[in-house]
């Protein structure tokens, strides 16, 4: 039977390995083994050369007004496989030789053919497995009786206890119809109560068979099936610039042309000249380089020459660090299809106090009129988010044999920010702002998200970080009211570094703001429009002024504790909180202080907010 999930949501939120709720069924998503050469080739050479795999594939698409073979989607198989009748609340283990085609389980008990559901419980473990929990030995795990523990039988019932009153798990049990033994759900999902039933982990996905088990001695964890802490999955994104040269301009490969004297003619020669294109194929044969990396060099060249080009040195494989130095560079990219900028003012007309502020604050404002991102799923975890030890790959046991990544190739536009380098580093070199980042990385040290947030922040979390990071939430917010897109169609994209990073790679800060989506909504027009002057000037004055003032003051913004293991300062639903989706580091690492200030710690937009409200006071003495 076939059912219809959007393509994009097969990288997030229903990958490889999660969960699927679709009409009273859950289904879990099979590993990429299983999808076989199905599936169109997506290219994207830097993700591919970081992530170690030849290349990425989308999950094969059917058209909504299209008859396919019920093989020709994405496989996902029935999970959990302990299903009840809402009417005669028999229990079933549903097996893979029970499916018929076009057809959802039903009871054969009741009348009618009653469509079964899945049981609300499972067990996981932090190895990354999933399965049943064993409803058979729960059930007689607290009967006395030997003969009642020794009941083979599989004639349970999933009831309603009646006369408990409040509605908890206590009033949930599972009973064995030909022994009577019974036992509530109350507690199950505490730690440890697995362990004294004796159960320990299969060591298996709910779609693997029996003999591609593995062995663990971990002991599951009971919960929920759409609990949180079920499925953590790993997903990278790259922003495809088009200049191949710029990540390696001082490679072995690129000094050698940039040598030879066919290259130094060519920068005397106009790029619309016949003799152009004859010259870059000859020096590419004789150097072994395609045309358009020989292009790109002369390109870059030119530019820098012509005063155009960032002094932004790119790490060769770093995908933030080259896609910095693209949008720092200014370029002649009119014709490409994929990667569009244009560099403009953020402040026009008369300066006065307050944009005088603000343009000393903000360096560079660019303006992306079409862009590429391709968002690959490595993997997953289950329990808490560890690291690479305990990563289930999506092809699972077939890693060696499965040389590609599923990804999603998807198109937008987006408005990218970068700050004044000089004033960054006095705000961040203040001790007050010093002091307050260091409560936090202490508790990002002791917390279980650490692995995860560590690829984001890298390894010491910098105040540029946590600014950048609430500064671009405010943004959110503030331009889901402007543009015309839902603020859940807005991303963010944070370039943040020290230079503490072992790669001693440049310095960075700026933010990207954008919306890609794999269908029309991607490429509205409508963000840009809001990063024209003067209008993205008038964006970001509002977006400071919403930070002043929550509604949730004074309690927020004098807080030193919020979401799971305190990782927020002042920031809450209310102010600063975005949608899982928009957020790269899960609406953690977020302090509004550092943005506004307050008594103690100075904000770095805190003089563009006093020259906002000096100016606003002169205007009322003025009528």
């Amino acid at each position: 039977m076939q059912r219809k999930i959007r393509q994009s949501q097969t990288i997030v939120p229903f990958g490889v390995g999660a969960i699927f709720d679709f009409k009273g069924e859950s289904l879990v998503a099979c590993d990429t083994f299983r999808w076989g050469p199905r599936g169109e080739r997506i290219q994207s050479e830097r993700l591919a050369a970081v992530l170690g795999v030849k290349e990425f594939r989308a999950a094969p698409a059917v058209a909504s007004n299209a008859w396919a073979a019920p093989s020709s989607g994405v496989p996902y198989s029935r999970f959990p496989s302990w299903l009840f009748c809402q009417q005669c609340r028999r229990m079933t283990r549903w097996s893979r030789g029970q499916e018929q085609e076009g057809k959802v389980p039903t009871c054969g008990n009741c009348p009618g053919r009653k469509q079964l559901v899945p049981m609300r419980w499972i067990q996981i473990c932090p190895h990354g497995h999933m399965d049943d929990i064993d409803w058979k030995r729960w059930t007689h795990s607290r009967n006395t009786d030997p003969e009642a523990r020794q009941c083979q039988k599989e004639n349970l019932f999933f009831e309603t206890v009646s006369g408990k009153g409040a509605g908890g798990l206590d009033t949930l049990q599972v009973r064995c119809a030909t022994c009577q033994s019974r036992r509530n759900l109350m507690g199950i999902t505490s730690k440890g109560s697995l362990k004294s039933i004796r159960v320990r982990c299969v060591g298996r996905q709910p779609w693997q068979r029996w003999d591609e088990r593995v062995d663990c001695e971990e002991i599951p964890l009971a919960v929920q099936r759409g609990a949180s802490n079920v499925y953590f999955p790993l997903v990278h994104s790259s922003i495809e610039i088009p200049n191949p040269s710029r990540a390696d301009s001082s490679s072995e490969k690129a000094l050698a042309i940039k040598a030879d004297s066919m290259f130094l003619a060519l920068m005397g020669v106009n790029d619309d000249a016949p003799i152009y294109d004859q010259m870059i194929e000859m020096l590419g044969d004789a150097h072994d380089a395609s045309v358009d990396y020989v292009a790109a060099l002369v390109r870059d060249e030119k530019q820098r020459e012509a005063g155009k080009a960032t002094a932004v040195e790119a790490t060769p494989g770093d995908l933030l660090s080259e896609e910095w130095a693209a949008f720092l560079t200014e370029m002649d990219n009119e014709d490409d299809p994929h990667f569009r900028t244009r560099h403009v003012d953020l402040v026009t007309g008369t300066p006065t106090s307050v944009t005088s502020a603000l343009s000393d604050r903000v360096d560079k404002v660019v303006l992306a009129d079409r862009l590429r991102e391709v968002r690959a799923l490595e993997g997953f975890h289950r329990v808490t988010p560890a690291g690479s030890d305990k990563l289930v790959p999506v092809a699972l046991n077939h890693k060696s044999s499965v040389n590609w990544l599923p990804a999603i190739d998807v198109r937008g536009e987006g408005i990218f920010l970068s700050l004044d380098e000089g004033r960054l580093a006095v705000w961040e070199n203040d001790d007050a702002v010093r002091n307050r980042i260091a409560q936090l990385e202490r508790r990002l040290n002791d917390s279980f998200m650490a692995p995860r947030l560590r690829e984001r922040t890298g390894p010491v979390l910098s105040p540029r970080y946590v600014l950048l990071h609430t500064f671009a939430h405010l943004l959110i917010r503030r331009l889901a009211f402007e543009s015309g897109y839902a603020a859940t169609s807005l991303r963010e994209r944070i370039y943040a570094r020290s230079g503490l990073d072992a790669n001693g790679a440049s310095r960075q800060a700026g933010v990207l703001i954008y919306t890609a989506a794999g269908d029309s909504e991607g490429t509205l027009g409508g963000l840009v429009r809001q990063g024209e002057p003067p209008r993205l000037q008038g964006t970001i004055l509002e977006s400071l002024q919403d930070a002043m003032w929550c509604s949730s003051d004074p309690l927020c913004s004098e807080t030193l504790a919020n979401t799971f293991n305190s990782l927020n300062f002042a920031a809450c639903h209310a102010c600063t909180l975005v949608a899982e989706t928009s957020c790269e580091s899960g609406n953690y690492l977020l302090d509004r202080v550092l943005v506004i200030g307050n008594d103690t710690v100075p904000g770095y937009f805190q003089d563009v907010l006093d020259a906002a409200v000096e100016a606003a006071g002169e205007g009322v003495r003025g009528l």
